[in-house]
């Protein structure tokens, strides 16, 4: 079986996984037969590719047990996926249905590329708020090479901006490089983010900022806030770790979902897919990373409150440097904005 190529970075989001099956007849159980080959083929491909096979030694009888009742695809996919989610505690881990698409793995190629051009590649809102803040609400990390223009502009846009607040309440993840991409306009010079351990040849790969970008630097003394909610998961989490971590973001909402093995999706049956883990994410200067606890914010609020929150720091933070009249007049007026009562 042949990993899906693109398809793996909308369905490793939580948001997506969690969405209501859509309503429609009954669908057909799978045959016992088919049921049960999916459970061979899922402990075959996790002994194969699994990033941790010493957490898979004695699954495929576990797998048998939950495939042995009838079900439809999205039943069994729930099962199988608990009966792994049990067994290893990974939250990247999981079977979902997919049908196989007319057409092919270069259909399915089509259809991801049509559906990052549709999202604006995640880029789905970028503003200059009161006070001259900066606002971005990023909502995926598309692949780096169909991401950068869109990132490219949006960083453009807020270029002149006093701080900058980039919202990943919504994020469900996406591409490492992305990360690194988006991540370099906010350092003056290369910094290592995250080391990648894949066990397919024992490999190692480092992600760093680059030395150039794009358009304009955002650079290294402006304020920047980070947007979290459990929900932000994956590479959005890699975002805000290396940024906390990093001391260039203060992160504020809620800790994130808490995943942090990355890999790609692999077919099991024409109606069934599966997202392994094939790697961990290690953080070269503290070592460790997300995976579990996911990342913690430096001020602990609701998500719904998180952005007045984050432009309430950031005013506070610009208003004793600030001695230009207009520029602090601004602020002052941007901040009791934020503290009138809300209308009926």
């Amino acid at each position: 079986m042949k990993p899906i190529a693109l398809v793996a970075l909308l369905l490793v989001s939580l948001n997506a996984w969690s969405q209501p099956a859509p309503e429609g007849p009954p669908a057909e159980p799978l045959a016992p037969a088919a049921r049960a080959q999916i459970a061979r083929e899922l402990a075959k491909q996790l002994r194969e590719r699994y990033v941790f096979p010493d957490r898979i030694k004695d699954i495929e009888p576990k797998l048998q047990a939950a495939a042995a009742d009838e079900a439809d695809a999205r039943q069994l996919a729930g099962k199988l996926s608990a009966t792994l989610a049990e067994a290893t505690q990974d939250k990247h881990l999981r079977v979902d249905p997919m049908p196989e698409m007319p057409g092919g793995a270069k259909a399915e190629a089509a259809e991801m590329a049509e559906s990052f051009r549709y999202g604006n590649y995640g880029v789905a809102r970028v503003e200059r708020l009161r006070g001259n803040i900066g606002y971005l609400d990023l909502r995926q990390f598309a692949p780096a090479r169909q991401a950068g223009p869109a990132l490219t502009a949006a960083m453009t846009l807020l270029a002149q901006s006093d701080a900058l607040i980039i919202d990943l309440r919504r994020n469900g993840g996406g591409e490492p490089e992305t990360v690194a991409l988006l991540a370099s306009y906010l350092f003056d010079k290369p910094t290592h983010l995250v080391d990648i351990h894949w066990r397919a040849g024992n490999r190692v790969e480092t992600h760093w900022t680059s030395a150039k970008v794009p358009g304009p630097r955002y650079g290294q003394r402006r304020p920047v806030y980070v947007l979290t909610e459990r929900n932000t998961f994956s590479a959005a989490e890699d975002f805000a770790w290396g940024m906390k971590f990093r001391h260039r973001a203060t992160l504020v909402g809620e800790t994130t979902g808490g995943g942090a093995h990355p890999g790609d999706i692999f077919r099991l049956s024409p109606e069934l897919v599966v997202f392994i883990p094939t790697g961990r994410s290690v953080d070269p200067l503290i070592g460790g990373n997300w995976e579990g606890k996911g990342v913690e914010p430096d001020h602990a609020v609701p998500a719904p409150e998180a952005l007045a929150v984050a432009q309430r720091l950031a005013i506070q933070q610009l208003l004793p440097t600030t001695t230009h009249p207009e520029k602090r007049g601004a602020l002052e007026r941007a901040l009791a904005a934020l503290d009138a009562p809300a209308k009926p």
